[in-house]
């Protein structure tokens, strides 16, 4: 291995090789005694296995306490060359990728810690929401939906800690269809990502659902039957490897966290990007309101908006200490959809009519910073069956099934649940192929209210009732929220609003969805299998005909019931110079300079399907421009920097008889400087 601390999915490949290791041993032992012992041999085998076990487990604890990755630091330097906040998805990719030039100083960031085991079995992904390795954070009160979670707020799961949502998502992998990339920016059509896609697919190690199963084999089948055109139906692929997630932690991180000139910063929490101007040329005055109506303020915005640049991040340790940490190149932010535009606007880059409500100096103004947030909302159809052919909650606590994954990487422990996906123009479904399932944990994780929840899964009480879910969605949802701050804390959650079948033509685009789900189930293998869709019963629909064919029936339940498919993205969308978005097509944010954005919140628009594995290509291409282009960046020895306000002003050497001038300490304190002929500002 290239790290010194075992990752969880090693532990889990070495506990599955101690086993089999034990199960040889047993199996020698009985062939040379009398098969009358076989009770007692059974005992010592399962001895083996406990003595094993436990010797794995004493090796765990020696490598994650005394025997840690190099980069994970303590105590970082005062600068480096990149600074990058967040070790997310994209985050895992940059840094590892940035760190490959032996001759740059790379920091990544992260406001949480390590995973659990648990974040490595595929199939256990949901036992991670709610958790300190989530960020738990939840939607404003929706108008247009979510009638049937309490207070119609819906939770928003989002990954804290090294490898980000990577660790708890359900791990589906996708890049959409090439037409999705016709409305993005130059430079970032499907032609132009088409060799990131390759080399993520073969990276991420990409897995296809497993050859035997009888579901994915009867929606397969579907295809040749259904009578709609553009129609796409295919096996679940997700990334995983000998039976254990695979994401850029895995695949990235875990190769570049012992290469010196990489640091990570493990539970801290960037507040704030700093940011220096120059030349300083003008005075400040003792207040912002005090700058803007002062004469010289105009020259004042034109100086500040052209010479803006990031120059590091204020940061928030574990102890709660502050430190203030210096980029010499970029800083780059990689901590996703909901904080990538809450830490901008905490910075001062957003609307201006926003950061004033919370007196937040204006740095840049930019009122697309949180702005064009979407996601797929999903309307799970319950689909029951007379054939013993899906998984249930029994069978997967049943010994063999555990004994499988843990033996061999093998079994429904070592996949995702999505058994296979179909499209079908703009309309989307997902097979998952267990319908029975935990009141209390689903309940708890998605924030449903118990009748909603039971109306629409009626396998609730019943571990054993044999069915699975289609998950059927609109592709290209045209329906806009916005992320937006609601205090000057970073600790204070940020408002999220996703406004979720605003715009009706969603409606539609989702209804056609779910007759696209149901035309599937009609198609013979499945009518083989005793499959029928369940028409839920909800309190608030009963004045319609229970059948998802009539369109005020079906928007009806989508407004109750219908819940996130945690694809949120967009809210720093990029964009040509005439488009209002907020990072450029090299993701440069506007009106600053040595800061960028690479993460899910640039997508301009949706990907017909899931984004994960676009986010990853995304990171891969910006940072080849690093790659290219390091190097081509010169700091100026001579000039030096006085802390003005939050922010880093220049200071140069200016040849004037006497010069006074005026500037605000970080505490709000007036400084004046007076000096000679020769004066350092």
């Amino acid at each position: 291995m290239n790290s010194k601390l075992l990752s969880h999915s090693s532990l889990i490949s070495l506990l599955r090789l101690e086993i089999a290791r034990s199960l040889l041993v047993h199996h020698s032992t009985v062939s040379g005694t009398d098969r009358g012992r076989a009770v007692n041999v059974s005992t010592t085998m399962w001895n083996y296995v406990l003595v094993s076990i436990l010797v794995l487990v004493v090796s765990l604890l020696y490598h994650c306490y005394f025997n840690g990755p190099a980069s994970i630091v303590v105590h970082p330097n005062t600068h480096y060359d990149y600074i990058i906040v967040g070790a997310g998805t994209a985050g895992c990719v940059v840094a590892s990728r940035l760190s490959e030039i032996s001759n740059v100083t790379v920091l990544l960031v992260e406001a949480g810690g390590h995973f659990g085991w648990v974040s490595s079995v595929p199939i256990l992904a949901p036992f991670m929401q709610r958790t300190d390795v989530d960020w738990s954070y939840s939607t404003e009160p929706q108008r247009f939906s979510s009638k049937g979670f309490w207070n119609h707020i819906q939770n928003i799961p989002r990954g804290k800690g090294l490898g980000g949502s990577g660790q708890l998502n359900h791990l589906v992998h996708s890049f959409g269809k090439p037409e999705d990339y016709k409305a993005w920016p130059k430079g970032w059509s499907h032609a132009d990502l088409l060799p990131y896609f390759k080399k993520v697919s073969d990276i991420m190690n990409v897995m296809s659902s497993p050859e035997e199963e009888y579901l994915a084999d009867a929606f397969l089948m579907a295809e040749e039957s259904l009578k709609l055109n553009n129609v796409t139906m295919q096996k679940g692929m997700y990334t995983t490897k000998r039976g254990s997630r695979w994401s850029t932690f895995n695949a990235h991180l875990q190769n570049a966290w012992n290469r010196r000139n990489l640091h990570i910063l493990t539970n801290t929490l960037v507040s704030k990007v700093r940011f220096l101007v120059f030349p300083f040329a003008f005075s400040f005055l003792s207040d912002i309101s005090a700058i803007r109506s002062n004469s010289s303020f105009a020259n004042f915005q034109i100086l500040f908006k052209e010479n803006l640049n990031a120059d590091g991040i204020k940061v928030i340790y574990n102890d709660g200490s502050v430190g203030r940490i210096a980029a010499r190149k970029e800083v780059i932010l990689c901590a996703g959809v909901i904080n990538t535009p809450q830490l901008l606007l905490l910075s001062g880059i957003g609307s201006a009519e926003e950061l004033d409500k919370f007196q937040i100096p204006v740095v840049s103004s930019l009122p697309e910073v949180g702005k064009n947030l979407f996601d797929h909302l999903l309307l799970p159809l319950y689909v029951n069956l007379e054939a013993r052919v899906s998984m249930t909650l029994y069978k997967l606590q049943t010994v063999p099934e555990v004994l499988s994954y843990f033996v061999y990487g093998r079994g429904w422990y070592a996949t995702n649940g999505i058994m296979a996906v179909g499209r079908a123009n703009d309309s989307g479904i997902m097979l998952f192929g267990m319908g029975s399932t935990d009141e209390n944990i689903l309940k708890s994780l998605s924030n449903y209210k118990t009748e909603p929840y039971r109306a629409m899964y009626p396998s609730y009480n019943n571990s054993t009732r044999e069915g699975f879910l289609l998950l059927a969605h609109c592709l290209q949802p045209k329906s806009r929220g916005s992320v937006s701050v609601k205090s000057s804390n970073i600790r204070h959650q940020p408002k999220i609003d996703p406004a979720y079948l605003r715009d009706y033509d969603d409606v539609l685009c989702s209804h056609r969805a779910v007759n696209f789900a149901i035309q599937t189930v009609e198609t013979p293998k499945f009518r083989e299998y005793g499959a029928k869709v369940h028409h839920p019963d909800l309190e608030e629909c009963r004045h319609l005909p229970r059948d998802y064919r009539d369109l005020e029936y079906t928007e009806c339940v989508l407004r109750v019931a219908a819940l996130t498919s945690y694809h949120v993205c967009g809210t720093c969308r990029m964009g040509a110079a005439d488009d209002r978005s907020v990072v450029d097509e090299k993701l440069r944010v506007r009106g600053v300079k040595r800061l960028r954005i690479i993460d899910s919140s640039v997508l301009p628009s949706p990907i017909s399907g899931n984004p994960n594995s676009v986010v990853i290509a995304i990171a891969e291409r910006a940072s080849d421009w690093f790659v290219v282009t390091v190097g081509n960046y010169i700091v100026n020895n001579n000039e030096r920097f006085l802390s003005v306000s939050g922010y880093l002003v220049q200071s140069r050497i200016i040849t004037r008889r006497t010069i006074s001038s005026s500037v605000i300490s970080g505490e709000g304190r007036r400084i004046t400087q007076n000096t000679g002929q020769k004066s350092v500002i």
